[in-house]
Parts: C-alpha cells; sequence; structure tokens
C-alpha cells in the first residue's frame, strides 16, 4: 500500500491583480508544503511512501451571472492564462507536483452557451501548455440534473486533447463528485478555509486479503478488518500532523487504486475472489463485496469504490486484450459500486456524438444511483478497434483498443441535434 496523493484544497484569488495572485500563493504555498513534508516524514515512520503532493482550487468560473454580464469577458480569458501560469510555477517552487482547477459547477446552471469559446477553446489549450495541470467540468447532479450543452462541450474537449492522448489522462468529466474529493482530475476545492484528503493506492491489500481467505464470508470479514485497520491509522497521524498546522484534514477516499503489474491490480483482487476472468458473468459479487467492505465511518470521502481503471491496471488491461469485457460491462460495475469510466482506450475516429452518448450514459447512473462518477476517455489517434495500445509510461499496461457498438446515421434532430439545454428527473 501506498499513499497515492496528499491532496489540498485551497481558494485561490483567480482574476485579482498577478501581483495580488501571486503575493497571496507565495504565502500560502511554502506552509503547505511543510505540512506535506512533516506528514510524509510521519507516514514513512510506519513504512508508507508518499507518491505525490498535489493542490486542488475552487472553480474557475462561478457566479455565472456576473460572467454573463462581464463586457471585458476576453480580458478576464487572458488573465486566466496568466494566473495558470503562475499558479503551475509556483507549485513546481514548492514541490507540489500536480494542480487542479475545475472548470465549473456546470450542473448549477442552465444556460452555459456564451462560455462555448472558453469552455471547449481556451481549456484545452491550458491542459496542453501545462503539464501539471488538470481540470474536469461537473456536468451532473442527482439534486440539481444533467447539463446537455456541458456533455457537448466535454466530448469536444476529449476530442481536442486526444491528438495527444496522454492530454485525456488530465480532463474528466464529474457527476456528484464533492469538493476535497482527492482523486484527481476531479478534485476541486469550495470551503474558504484548507483542507486535506487523501488518495490510496492499495489495489495490493486487496489481493492479499482475497489470497489468504476462504470463501466469500472469510474474505469480506478479512478486507473488512483490514481496512478498518487502515483507516484507524492514517487517521490517527492524518489528525495529529493536522492538529499541529491547523489545516483540516476532511479524509481518505478508499477506493483501492492499483498500479499496473499483477499483484497490485484490482482485477487480480476480483479474480481471486471469485475465480472467474474479470469481465466475466458473476464477477459483480467481487466488486459488490470490495465495496461494501470499506469502512461508513466519519472520514471516508469521496469515490470510496470500486476503482477500474482500464490502462492503470494489469490484469484488466488484460482481459480488455482478450475481449473478456466491453464498455457496457464497466458501466455495469459502476452501477453497483464503481467509480466510473476511466483511462479508456477509445478508437480515434470516435465521434463528438458517440464521447456525448457515453457521457450520457455515465451522468444518468450517477444521477439515478445518486453516486458520484467521472469519465476520463482516450481516443487513440490512428487506431481502430482492436489494436495494441502500449505507452512508454509507468503507469500504463499494454493493452488494446476497446471496440464500442457504433452509433449508424443519426437520425433527425436526436438528442445531441436538440436545443434542450438542461435535464432534470421530476
Amino acid at each position: 500500500m501506498k499513499i497515492r496523493a496528499i491532496t489540498i484544497g485551497q481558494n485561490v484569488p483567480f482574476f485579482n491583480t498577478n501581483q495580488y495572485f501571486k503575493s497571496f500563493l507565495d504565502k500560502t504555498c511554502p506552509s503547505f508544503s511543510n505540512f506535506c513534508n512533516d506528514l510524509i516524514d510521519e507516514f514513512q515512520k510506519v513504512d508508507l511512501d508518499v507518491e505525490t503532493k498535489r493542490i486542488c482550487t475552487q472553480p474557475i468560473i462561478s457566479e455565472i451571472h456576473s460572467w454573463k454580464k462581464d463586457r471585458n469577458l476576453n480580458q478576464k480569458l487572458s488573465v486566466l492564462s496568466e494566473q495558470i501560469s503562475i499558479l503551475d510555477d509556483t507549485c513546481n517552487r514548492n514541490n507540489f507536483d500536480y494542480f487542479s482547477s475545475c472548470i465549473m459547477l456546470a450542473n448549477e446552471f442552465n444556460d452555459i452557451n456564451f462560455l462555448e469559446e472558453l469552455i471547449t477553446s481556451l481549456f484545452p489549450k491550458l491542459l496542453i501548455e501545462h503539464g501539471n495541470f488538470f481540470s474536469s467540468l461537473m456536468v451532473a447532479s442527482t439534486l440539481k440534473g444533467v447539463n446537455l450543452t456541458a456533455l457537448k462541450y466535454c466530448a469536444r474537449i476529449i476530442k481536442a486533447l486526444s491528438e495527444n492522448p496522454f492530454n485525456n489522462l488530465k480532463f474528466c468529466v464529474s457527476c456528484n463528485v464533492k469538493p476535497d474529493t482527492p482523486f484527481f482530475p476531479a478534485a476541486y476545492h469550495l470551503a474558504e478555509t484548507p483542507k486535506f484528503s487523501l488518495a490510496l493506492e492499495m489495489a495490493d491489500e486487496v489481493v492479499d486479503v482475497f489470497k489468504k481467505s476462504s470463501g466469500l464470508s472469510e474474505a469480506q470479514s478479512n478486507l473488512k478488518k483490514r481496512f478498518n485497520e487502515i483507516y484507524e491509522l492514517l487517521t490517527t497521524i492524518s489528525e495529529k500532523v493536522s492538529n499541529k498546522y491547523e489545516i483540516e484534514f476532511y479524509g481518505i477516499d478508499f477506493s483501492p487504486a492499483p498500479y499496473p503489474t499483477i499483484d497490485r491490480s484490482i482485477g487480480t483482487a476480483v479474480e481471486e475472489l471469485d475465480l472467474k476472468l474479470f469481465g466475466s458473468i458473476g464477477s459483480l459479487i467481487s466488486v459488490a463485496l470490495i465495496k461494501n467492505s470499506i469502512p461508513k465511518k466519519e472520514k471516508v470521502i469521496g469515490f470510496s469504490g470500486f476503482m477500474q481503471p482500464v490502462l492503470e491496471d494489469y490484469t484488466i488491461a488484460k482481459r480488455l486484450n482478450e475481449n473478456k469485457f466491453s464498455l457496457e460491462s464497466l458501466l455495469l460495475y459502476s452501477t453497483i459500486c464503481g467509480t466510473g469510466l476511466d483511462c479508456i482506450p477509445l478508437p480515434g475516429d470516435i465521434t463528438e456524438r458517440e464521447l456525448f452518448y457515453i457521457l450520457l450514459d455515465v451522468s444518468i447512473i450517477s444521477i439515478t444511483h445518486d453516486k458520484p462518477l467521472t469519465a476520463r476517455l482516450m481516443p487513440i489517434p490512428g487506431k481502430k478497434p482492436g489494436d495494441d495500445v502500449e505507452f512508454d509510461f509507468e503507469y500504463f499496461a499494454k493493452s488494446k483498443v476497446m471496440d464500442i457498438k457504433r452509433l449508424i446515421d443519426s437520425k433527425k434532430k436526436d438528442l445531441y441535434d436538440r436545443k434542450e439545454k438542461f435535464f432534470k428527473f421530476l
């Protein structure tokens, strides 16, 4: 097990003067860096490594009505570009690995058409230019409904980023995700005061427990016990350092993130438990058992579910290569306790319309089940279904492009072409 990320949430003064913006960051980031170093020291005392230190901010676009009335929108966008550069530089100087600024909570607003150019052109440009910058767009929530316009914009962003598929790693479409969830790209912050949270890489813990267990009941009991031990250890250490620095400890996302080796794969854990290949009929019980073993405690936050990032998981990537599951399988797991569609290699010629409908399915699952889900999709230029996919990147396993059910010639005035901007279940 490792700590995948220490994520600190802090509001920053976007659109103030650059001088004030830089001064604010110069005051806050060094103390955050010192805090992280102390926390890392405490974790190392119990042989826990920390992979990354991260910062997330408030959504960049808020108070939509004031944006609508702003006659200097182009100037505002120029300032934003400069301030993302300042934030990038400040994070680098203070040894933060990545930072995330959510574009907006689009689920809060019906009409965002006037922001089309900003959302679909500027943000892809910023993500491409700044390697450590991550972002997301919140398109749906159970309370507010789904922003259909935002879904179309997200499809355009995904296509714009896909000239280099690594850029797609830095953007996700999110639904029902709460503030201070530590996993990127979905992370964002809302509170006036800073908070921190932890993301875990611990698929190996699940593999180890299932290997040593005989039968479902014993596996469930053993995994619950191990997860509770981890919870007590991490919360004790985190609260101790939190009190010293007066930075609120928000909690731990207990999603057991994998690493692309066989012994650190959540797909391997599924197969250890029920002796079926990942994606086979009957695999759902393993997915549900992992989710239901996660502690239901105050400091358990975020997704805290079954995480299935296809290219980041050795066994899941291998089973995709063997045609053992489909996009529909991953959507099925998301209805029970998944975190959504993550690191999915798709045909390079996938259309914005097809991406829209995939994102819509994720959104509807999220709002009907009232659970956080994200979609991080990766069209691979020049590749078609079944083509090999292999990156020179330690966090990706070898796999292939997923086959999908392609749309036939579109009907006139289908949902993608209609002018409906928003939908909410009554």
